[in-house]
């Protein structure tokens, strides 16, 4: 179509020059709809799979302060029981509402729990460390002076020294493990995180 006054001169078709919003226009709905399927199966994902990953946690804490430690499923734990000598330590296998499965063999009662023993792993280290240290610098001075044909071939200060760090090491053993005395003032308790029995509906207030 010819503008008036003008020659030689044409206007585009309306057609022509919709066609490509229009296209686009449906691209965008089209991806819309895509994000939109895409948003609702992961909500109900999320909903169908808190059930099955939610868990039982025994916790451990000193009531009126912020401490506390927590305890899941496969976890390693240390406790001293009530009437027994010695430590039991394992993985946890099961945590029910009054006790603990330890390595797939042992049940526990946690009214039977005198303490819970969590591990140090500084103090751990440095005592292996100056374990190690006390002796290798004992070997290797004995070592030096039996290469130089030397008459003595412990040194007084080296022994002293080698002995210091082992002794050390030793004094330090003790002291690895946190010791929890449950009663007083530590308690125990076993936190339900569970929803047995009942479905989640997350439009429920």
């Amino acid at each position: 179509m010819c503008l008036p006054g003008c020659k030689n001169t044409y206007l585009l078709p309306l057609g022509k020059i919709l066609r490509p919003m229009k296209k686009k226009h449906n691209f965008m709905a089209r991806k819309k709809v895509h994000m939109g399927r895409c948003s609702t199966l992961l909500v109900l994902f999320l909903l169908f799979s808190l059930p099955a990953t939610a868990q039982r946690i025994l916790l451990v804490e000193k009531p009126g302060t912020f401490k506390n430690y927590k305890y899941f499923t496969g976890d390693m734990i240390t406790l001293r029981i009530s009437g027994q000598e010695g430590r039991l330590s394992g993985s946890i296998s099961v945590i029910s509402d009054s006790s603990l499965l330890i390595d797939d063999g042992q049940e526990v009662m946690l009214a039977d729990i005198d303490r819970v023993l969590r591990p140090r792993w500084g103090l751990g280290v440095l005592a292996g460390a100056s374990r190690i240290a006390g002796v290798a610098y004992l070997s290797l001075d004995v070592v030096n002076h039996a290469i130089n044909d030397e008459p003595d071939i412990l040194d007084r200060n080296t022994v002293l020294i080698s002995a210091g760090l082992v002794a050390f090491s030793y004094a330090l053993y003790p002291l690895r493990y946190k010791r929890m005395t449950i009663g007083e003032p530590w308690r125990i308790q076993v936190l339900d995180m569970s929803w047995e029995g009942e479905a989640l509906n997350p439009f429920q207030r």
